[in-house]
């Protein structure tokens, strides 16, 4: 098994791989250092259960920032309402939101790779092109010393927006591209001595935010939105401008690092070409507004390993991999995509006419009742998926 792409979502399929004794080599275009560039962060409740079945939950809690209450606050008159994740004890395991680095979950992981046998990372590999036939697919790669060809059963495209793994299957990835873009902020103010929880919305109709606080060092993440047709270039001069309005006279905030992403809203029209299978960004793209691009991408994978352990060690038709396709291009058109536009629209683009005012309205109602709280937020549970059912050859047991 090929997985390309060592992202999140590729080092966890790549560990949930080998853990179903299954033989992996991931390739990553990067080395192997950490970024600075500001990136996930916000490890929904959703897939706490999965990370604790993989083994690495515990050390991504003694690592991370474990959160149960989250806030909206409205800008314009100080007014807070809370969300309170307690009310889904009865739910879940792990009711909380984990805060934590995505690349110090990539040191977690990487390490539970170093450790088994079955599993190879190659850093600094960029794939070229990849070609399947009946037998199997090979991956050709740029990488240390020349070029190199990986061959294996099944190629697994967790390489993002740009994916090559999604081109070579002459897969397209049609949307919508959002008029605005999105800007991540690492920064060092304390914002919760203005009263912010550890993570929260900031609603108003010109600088909507999330604000979410990144460790114990000081460190928080600050993110808006502004008009995509504004130069990039002169971006740091408006990231100043919007502190000053957003913050009380004279704060300083230092800036330490920051990215600025187009927001789109797309889905390829399958997610399997023959032996290339897609996940995550590589599959589709949302609005970072709902958090929900990092669980559905994570689902994305532990479906797919679900369905490849069917078909490697039971034998099952090779129909369950369509099923995977189907069932989680239907979680992303259904669930993620709506809902994230709709929280895309409330944050950045909100300037209509009575709109934030019928939002506070609508979460005062909400967040007035623990029930209508569990109800709302257990929408997000929609974004796993049930276990796909298939045929295994009769006398087939377990393997390992």
């Amino acid at each position: 098994m090929t997985v390309v792409g060592g992202g999140p979502h590729g080092l966890l399929v790549a560990l949930a791989l080998a853990r179903s004794d299954i033989e992996v080599t991931l390739l990553e275009a990067q080395s192997s250092e950490p970024s600075s560039s500001p990136r996930a962060m916000m490890f929904h409740w959703s897939m706490l259960g999965g990370l604790d079945r993989l083994g690495v939950l515990d050390d991504a809690v003694a690592r991370g920032l474990v959160h149960r209450r989250w806030s909206i606050y409205v800008l314009a008159t100080g007014e807070r309402l809370y969300f309170d994740l307690d009310v889904l004890a009865d739910d879940v395991q792990h009711p909380f939101t984990l805060h934590l680095p995505q690349q110090t979950l990539a040191e977690i992981v990487i390490a539970r790779l170093a450790a088994l046998p079955n599993v190879h990372v190659e850093w600094d590999t960029r794939v070229q092109r990849v070609e399947q036939d009946a037998d199997g697919c090979t991956v050709t790669a740029d990488a240390p010393g020349g070029e190199r060809s990986y061959r294996s059963d099944w190629v697994v495209g967790a390489d993002g927006v740009h994916s090559m793994v999604r081109r070579s299957a002459g897969l397209g990835l049609p949307g919508i591209t959002w008029p605005e873009r999105f800007v991540a902020t690492n920064v060092r103010f304390d914002f919760a001595s203005l009263g912010h929880e550890l993570s929260g919305v900031q609603l108003d109709a010109q600088d909507g935010a999330l604000v979410a606080k990144v460790d114990d060092s000081g460190l928080w993440r600050y993110t808006y939105a502004e008009d995509l047709a504004l130069p990039e270039e002169t971006l740091g001069e408006r990231m100043r401008d919007r502190f000053r309005r957003v913050l009380p006279d004279g704060v300083d905030v230092e800036v330490e690092a920051y990215g600025a992403h187009r927001m789109h809203q797309r889905v390829a029209d399958r997610f399997r070409a023959g032996r290339l299978l897609l996940i995550g960004d590589a599959a589709h793209v949302t609005s970072p507004s709902a958090g929900y691009g990092l669980p559905g991408g994570f689902f994305d994978g532990m479906t797919l390993v679900e369905a490849l352990r069917e078909v490697i060690h039971f034998g099952a038709d090779e129909e369950i991999l369509d099923r995977f396709s189907e069932e989680r291009r239907r979680v992303f058109t259904n669930l993620t995509s709506p809902v994230s536009s709709e929280h895309k629209q409330m944050l950045w683009n909100s300037e209509g006419p009575g709109r934030i005012e019928a939002e506070v309205e609508r979460f005062r109602h909400i967040t007035a009742s623990p029930s209508r709280q569990r109800q709302f937020l257990l929408v997000g549970r929609g974004l796993q998926s049930a276990p796909l059912r298939s045929m295994r050859k009769v006398g087939a047991t377990e393997p390992g």
